[in-house]
């Protein structure tokens, strides 16, 4: 009744039915709704929090108010706002200063680290770094309560000769990457970076100002700008942090790269391997470390790097998550409750440069994916958020803000506004 190229073409339509028919029934992702509503921010943004009550957002940004020819006036200012009345509800300056402008007009100071604030667990207070000065506030009006000079690693100089210009001498500058106050103490993880081979992990008392552990890792460290992998347990018990295995664009090493320490005496507790250059990681009050991958995507390979999920007792590798054809990757983030998760679903493309024979990455789009926990349905997707590259999760999980940080490790300070996306 029908010939050869009849039950050919039967057999490939069977096969693609098949195979739709299983990619759906192996956890293929809905239609997810967008936001419900969002929230505009204000200014040229460092670093913002969500207050544990999801009434306020704390702000670090740089605000610009004088130029005077290639010299540029500057404060360093901490804002609180409650944010759905869109409304300024206490302002304080931490500093005032001078920096020139590059040839694009983008500000820089070469020895300017990144700036952090953070609500503490209770959201009383609201901690801000700057310029190796951690500052206490009271939330309501951001009255001082205390301040805590770092002293960080060394400085470490290195001088090389070039046969074209001469001697040279180049300074790594510590840096402080990442910062994180404990969910229920009075702790705060700060860690810092030198170059690309140095890192250490240093934890403080809030209540005192006074050093509690300091960690180096094991082997050394590989650190890029990308890397900001420092989460804490529910308990304020333990403190985990990335540690990437290779330098950008290499295959990461089958070695540990996640490590939890006791966050009083350092001891090592937990190590997983995660098989990814991590870029962040974020824990679970199910015990479960989430990870998402950092590195470059290249000609053939780490399209669409996925989402992994780890126990931490064990190290055991508990499943992926996959994002409707699109990578997870660079920032993953859980609400307190351990409800809900969000990360980067964005879909990046291998743009290659002849001139280096390099491959560069390019997005195509930059969205946010918002899962319930712990299935990973999917609740919600962003639209493009083509500026962003920064995201939080709020305590229950039902807002997210996003923004694009006005600073990077090099120093350059080129923000620009977020928002607070609301999903019910």
């Amino acid at each position: 009744m029908f010939g050869r190229s009849h039950w050919l073409a039967v057999t490939v339509w069977v096969a693609i039915i098949v195979g739709c028919n299983c990619a759906a029934g192996q956890g293929a992702i809905p239609s997810a709704r967008p936001p419900s509503k969002s929230y505009p921010l204000h200014g040229e943004i460092n670093s913002g929090d969500i207050s544990p009550d999801e009434a306020l957002i704390a702000l670090e940004r740089t605000s610009k108010h004088k130029t005077n020819g290639s010299e540029v006036r500057f404060a360093e200012v901490i804002e609180v706002w409650d944010f759905r009345a869109d409304k300024l509800v206490a302002q304080v300056e931490l500093r005032e200063g001078d920096v020139k402008q590059d040839t694009y007009g983008h500000s820089f100071d070469p020895q300017r680290d990144p700036r952090f604030v953070r609500f503490t667990g209770d959201g009383n207070l609201v901690v801000a770094y700057c310029d190796h000065k951690l500052t206490i506030f009271q939330t309501k009006d951001l009255a001082v309560v205390r301040s805590i000079m770092l002293e960080g690693p060394p400085s470490v100089s290195r001088s090389f000769v070039s046969k074209r210009t001469g001697p040279h001498t180049v300074t790594d500058w510590p840096v402080v990457q990442a910062l994180e106050t404990a969910p229920s103490a009075t702790l705060v993880a700060v860690l810092w970076t030198r170059g690309m081979l140095y890192g250490r992990l240093e934890i403080y008392d809030l209540s005192s100002g006074l050093p509690v552990m300091a960690w180096d890792p094991p082997g050394g460290w590989t650190s890029f700008d990308r890397n900001r992998g420092l989460s804490w347990s529910s308990t304020s018990q333990t403190v985990f942090l990335a540690v990437p295995s290779a330098i950008p664009c290499l295959s990461p090493l089958s070695l540990p790269d996640v490590f939890g320490l006791d966050a009083r005496s350092g001891a090592i507790q937990t190590k997983i391997t995660t098989g990814l250059l991590v870029g962040d990681i974020a824990t679970t009050p199910r015990h479960e470390i989430l990870a998402v991958d950092s590195n470059c995507v290249g000609v053939f390979k780490n399209h669409h790097p996925k989402l992994k999920v780890f126990d931490v007792g064990t190290g055991k590798h508990l499943r992926d998550v996959s994002a409707h054809g699109r990578g997870v990757r660079y920032r993953v983030s859980v609400s307190r409750n351990g409800q809900r998760a969000v990360a980067w679903t964005s879909d990046v493309k291998c743009h290659f440069d002849w001139g280096d024979m390099v491959c560069n990455d390019r997005s195509v789009n930059l969205e946010f994916t918002v899962w319930h926990l712990p299935d990973f349905s999917v609740i919600a997707t962003s639209q493009d958020l083509y500026s962003a590259d920064i995201l939080r999760i709020s305590s229950s999980g039902r807002y997210v803000l996003s923004y694009r940080s006005g600073q990077s490790i090099s120093g350059a300070t080129r923000g620009g506004s977020g928002a607070v996306y609301e999903f019910p």
